[in-house]
């Protein structure tokens, strides 16, 4: 996007977590004054290909430092509970944050709002559901429920019998949507879904007996709202992210990036409501978000420790479930005050997960 609205952007920094291959590639494009890489390993092989005018920052101390550096907009993509540190030093550091990462609201959204309206810094959503639910809530508030989609990941008619065979290609073969390893896992057990659920209540205060889910497996129609009067409004456009990332950058204008519908071709969209009993793991972050403690951190970190174990082939795609359930079922509920609490929750669950997951071995 930067690449097509250069009189429009300029690019102060960038971080990376490891690829410094394409690092390299986009310095030389950009000619960014600041550098992050936070595997520390790979950051000494990039420092001796820096031009002299870039600085360069290093491992965890280092996201922070680069955390705090001013801007107009960042984008923040960090994936999983690690965006988290880096997120709440970036709010006091920048007039607006493009959102791209479920974890950190899912698990803090009430301390990450607080803080977002004490520094006076939007933060606008770019996960395409929850910011297809932005272009609609901002331009009206007479609706009395919203609608998310769901396209049901790559297993959606799979029987419970099937999915005890699903290898990793298995689960990772979207059917619309090419996304990183981990959301890719849990869209197919609809997690996924369950945290754009908490993120619609965070970021818009809307009640969670008004948010509803439908399965639309062509992802074209990301989310729609109900008006009191019975219409509805949708927002539209295909699964291509480069969408809500350009919207949130350019807020509150527009800035083209991508290609729309094609309506010189056929195209037809089909819905049909989700049988919720067919996903255990959405019922139990539903759950969880109405419980209002500590039980979303500690079903985020589990979700991510026994997803990794998945992708590492150690345990069978069916071992997520009973990993969630079994810290879910034995977890002590706890009100969540403070961030000093999401990590101590958050290594909590890890440490329990870990434990469980070993034991099946």
């Amino acid at each position: 996007m930067v690449r097509h609205h250069r009189a429009r952007f300029t690019v102060k920094g960038i971080c990376a977590l490891s690829d410094i291959g394409t690092l390299r590639t986009q310095i030389k494009e950009f000619s960014p004054s600041y550098v992050c890489v936070v595997d520390e390993t790979r950051a000494q092989e990039l420092r001796s290909h820096l031009p002299r005018r870039v600085k360069l920052f290093m491992g965890r101390s280092g996201l922070r430092e680069f955390s705090a550096l001013s801007s107009d907009v960042s984008l923040m993509a960090i994936a999983g509970i690690s965006c988290l540190e880096p997120l709440m030093i970036n709010i006091r550091n920048t007039k607006r944050i493009a959102l791209a990462n479920k974890e950190s609201i899912v698990a803090a959204g009430s301390l990450v709002f607080a803080l977002a309206r004490r520094a006076r810094t939007e933060i606008i959503p770019v996960d395409s559901e929850i910011n297809a639910l932005f272009q609609l809530i901002s331009r009206s508030d007479d609706y009395q429920r919203v609608y998310l989609t769901a396209s049901g990941g790559a297993l959606l008619n799979y029987t419970r019998k099937d999915l005890r065979r699903v290898n990793v290609g298995h689960v990772l073969n979207h059917p619309t949507w090419k996304m990183g390893k981990r959301v890719t896992v849990d869209s197919a057990t609809l997690v996924n879904k369950g945290f754009e659920v908490v993120e619609t209540h965070c970021f818009f205060n809307v009640p969670y007996d008004k948010i509803r889910i439908v399965l639309h497996r062509e992802s074209m129609i990301h989310a729609w709202v109900e008006c009191g009067d019975g219409t509805f409004f949708a927002c539209m456009y295909p699964p291509d992210m480069r969408m809500p990332l350009s919207y949130a950058l350019g807020y509150p204008g527009r800035v083209s990036v991508a290609k729309g519908l094609d309506i010189h071709k056929n195209f037809s969209f089909s819905f049909q409501p989700l049988d919720v009993r067919r996903f255990p793991l959405l019922t139990l972050i539903l759950d969880a978000a109405r419980r209002a403690d500590n039980g979303l951190v500690v079903l985020n970190a589990c979700d991510e420790v026994a997803i990794r174990y998945f992708l590492e082939k150690r345990v069978k795609f069916t071992d997520i479930f009973k990993a969630m359930e079994y810290v879910y079922c034995h977890y002590p509920r706890k009100r969540v005050a403070s961030i000093d609490d999401v990590y101590a929750w958050d290594a909590w669950s890890r440490e329990k997960t870990t434990e469980f997951l070993e034991a099946l071995n």
